[in-house]
């Protein structure tokens, strides 16, 4: 049995020690959405697609975002500001925006998925949900 396990293990190890690091993709892969293949089976795009993106994002990285938000800035604000289509001249208000309402957001009597879905309908509200802005996912990527 000891035989066997090590037979299992030390492979394991072999190959988990090549990587020389995360890459783009495997950071990106919790949030990338992709379409399938299989008949009948399609993928969101546009405006849903940017939602779920966002929605996965702030699930999986909630703690780090909070923080963020309680700071008024950070890396995950600035992601979730990125991933909800906050136009870049407009980030700095967000923050400050986000921040104000963390209190609300924070409170002990919501659940952890209460809490996010707050933080994911502020952001998308403030960005691309914002429909008096004029901003839209094709203007915001190009197409």
């Amino acid at each position: 049995m000891k035989t066997t396990a090590a037979l299992f293990i030390i492979p394991m190890l072999v190959v988990g020690g090549v990587s020389c690091g995360p890459t783009t993709d495997t950071i990106r892969a919790p949030f990338d959405i992709t379409s399938s293949t299989s008949p009948g089976n399609s993928a969101p795009t546009g405006p849903a697609k940017a939602r779920q993106q966002l929605e996965r994002f702030v699930a999986f990285a909630f703690d780090s975002v909070s923080g963020d938000i309680a700071h008024g800035h950070g890396e995950y604000l600035t992601s979730l500001a990125v991933l909800a289509g906050i136009p870049t001249d407009s980030q700095a208000a967000f923050r400050a925006e986000m921040q104000r309402r963390y209190a609300l957001m924070s409170d002990p009597n919501l659940s952890r998925k209460e809490a996010w879905t707050l933080v994911v309908n502020d952001a998308w509200s403030a960005g691309y949900g914002r429909s008096e802005n004029g901003h839209n996912l094709s203007a915001a990527s190009g197409s």
